[in-house]
């Protein structure tokens, strides 16, 4: 899909490809009057590959951008070709992002060049970013709460727990990778930007610089409380396994006496001398019973239950 913005209009500023055909593709070039890069040149990891500057014109591509930067589906490539006159992003999934921005377009107050739409989209990916990372934290600190809670239900919460913080992980991860390409594009460009890129776009990617940096740290305190919950829950499901496998132990110790008497007096031979007693068959459940009592008296005696 090729959508140009503003709409109707003979100069457009932004033509953004999402999963472009040959023809919208074909069409986005000849406006630019280059060439634009393949979903391949797009997704190398090469340095080389991601950025390249000329004096009028320049290629910015970002291997790992997540779908509408939340950290969900399967990452895809992005790529920007900035000119003076034109910026063309060619994109494989929805963005909101992308779509905050061309809100933007529309509105009464939109970027007035190319250079400046490219700018307020890097905003827009991390301001979007940040967002999602502060809405985990919280979704974390809600499940941190339920985890150490202390009451019966915690325990049905575990199993839940580990998926939870496997997709939160995920997430994470993936928009960790995205901020990562983009980083990579403002260092580029404020280190060595192409001489249309102007001061007031430069000041503004020099704040966005800023920006990624404290969304790191962030993020590493963010996976660091990831890894505090997931120890947690391990610890408490081992906890539960080990009190199953008391339960158990108790048991079978408790019953191995009962078992033992039982087993000796159900031999068919008739030199028992139990089978002549009056009260043999009482005898016999008071010694079963006797056998279970004293294993459970010691247990708790020595506070083992």
């Amino acid at each position: 899909m090729l959508t140009i913005y503003p709409a109707n209009t003979k100069t457009p500023l932004w033509l953004d490809l999402v999963d472009p055909t040959p023809e919208e593709q074909q069409r986005a070039e000849q406006a630019l009057g280059a060439k634009l890069p393949t979903r391949q040149q797009t997704s190398a990891l090469e340095q080389s590959s991601r950025f390249r500057s000329a004096e009028k014109l320049l290629r910015l591509n970002i291997p790992s951008f997540v779908r509408t930067e939340s950290g969900q589906g399967m990452p895809t490539p992005l790529a920007f070709v900035v000119t003076p006159q034109l910026l063309v992003s060619v994109r494989y999934a929805d963005s909101i992002a992308f779509d905050l921005v061309a809100k933007e377009m529309q509105s009464d107050t939109p970027p007035q060049d190319s250079i400046a739409v490219f700018v307020t989209l890097i905003e827009a990916i991390v301001n979007v970013g940040a967002d999602h990372i502060e809405a985990i934290s919280g979704n974390l600190s809600q499940l941190s709460q339920r985890v150490f809670a202390d009451d019966g239900g915690q325990r049905k919460l575990l199993r839940g727990a580990l998926f939870k913080i496997g997709r939160m992980q995920r997430q994470v991860t993936q928009i960790r990778a995205a901020l990562l390409g983009v980083s990579r594009i403002v260092t580029f460009l404020c280190d060595g930007a192409p001489p249309f890129i102007g001061h007031d776009a430069h000041v503004r990617l020099r704040t966005v610089q800023a920006d990624i940096a404290s969304l790191t740290e962030f993020d590493q305190q963010l996976n660091d409380r990831l890894q505090f919950v997931l120890d947690a829950v391990l610890g408490f499901i081992n906890n539960d396994q080990n009190d199953i496998m008391k339960v158990l132990t108790v048991i079978t110790v408790v019953t191995v006496p009962p078992m033992i008497l039982a087993g000796i007096w159900g031999m068919n031979f008739k030199t028992i001398p139990e089978y002549n007693w009056e009260h043999g068959y009482a005898f016999a459940w008071c010694a079963i019973i006797t056998s279970m009592l004293v294993p459970l008296v010691w247990f708790k005696w020595k506070k083992w239950l």
